[in-house]
């Protein structure tokens, strides 16, 4: 019997739809029945909104939180011997990317399990591709510290790094901190780096903005509260 494969499908970000998908994701979850989910709900709603042709009642979808590392691979394991496919998801994006699910692709790696990663929407890389900003040198810390002193530091070596390495720096952050985002990195960070704010990426409401971090702060950064953001920054053009 061949083994089954585990496949990583990036699923629409967030207020956008499955128009972000490419046509092998949709296709390759639709044939799956068998679900690793950071969120089982979220992923519930996946399913139905691509239209799966089974009922959900005969899809098995594994909610992240629900278990420890070792009991979803041992899950995992099992499905994939006896030659069942898999898919992994996140809430939004790419998986396994500021998102739970490594460990299952390095144990699928290392018991010699077929890894297949589907092309999708991937924030990280959407807001550097928009910026403007340096992409052939780049660093993604993922979410910051969200203690305010821990915040303060984690950006000024930040900005000390794009400053020292040219290579442009991406970060996240929660959606309802993104006010104590703006006003400790346009304290800290010296004023002629750049900063990109891509927010609501995808949706209807998509907003990506590129300044100096001393044009930001002449801008009304109130309507990035709640919105979900990747921040970029990095040197601005060598003319």
């Amino acid at each position: 019997m061949s083994k089954g494969k585990l496949h990583l499908i990036p699923v629409p970000l967030s207020g956008a739809g499955i128009s972000q998908m490419s046509s092998s994701a949709i296709e390759t979850a639709r044939s799956c029945r068998f679900f690793l989910a950071e969120r089982a709900k979220t992923a519930r709603q996946f399913i139905k909104g691509i239209s799966h042709p089974l009922p959900l009642l005969q899809i098995e979808v594994q909610d992240w939180e629900a278990n420890t590392i070792a009991e979803h691979w041992k899950w995992l394991q099992m499905l994939l011997d006896q030659g069942e496919d898999v898919c992994l998801v996140s809430e939004a994006g790419a998986p396994c990317v500021a998102d739970p699910g490594h460990e299952m692709v390095i144990k699928a790696h290392q018991g010699g399990y077929t890894v297949v990663p589907h092309a999708g929407p991937n924030s990280m890389i959407m807001a550097l591709m928009s910026s403007g900003l340096v992409g052939q040198q780049f660093c993604f810390h993922g979410y910051l510290p969200a203690k305010k002193e821990f915040l303060r530091e984690a950006l000024i070596k930040i900005g000390q790094q794009a400053l020292k390495t040219n290579a442009t720096q991406l970060f996240m952050e929660t959606p309802y901190r993104n006010k104590q985002m703006f006003e400790i990195a346009l304290s800290v960070l010296q004023q002629d780096l750049y900063l990109c704010v891509a927010s609501n990426l995808g949706a209807p409401n998509e907003l990506i903005q590129t300044k100096t971090i001393k044009d930001w702060k002449s801008v009304n950064v109130a309507i990035y509260q709640d919105a979900p953001a990747i921040f970029v920054l990095g040197q601005g053009p060598i003319v």
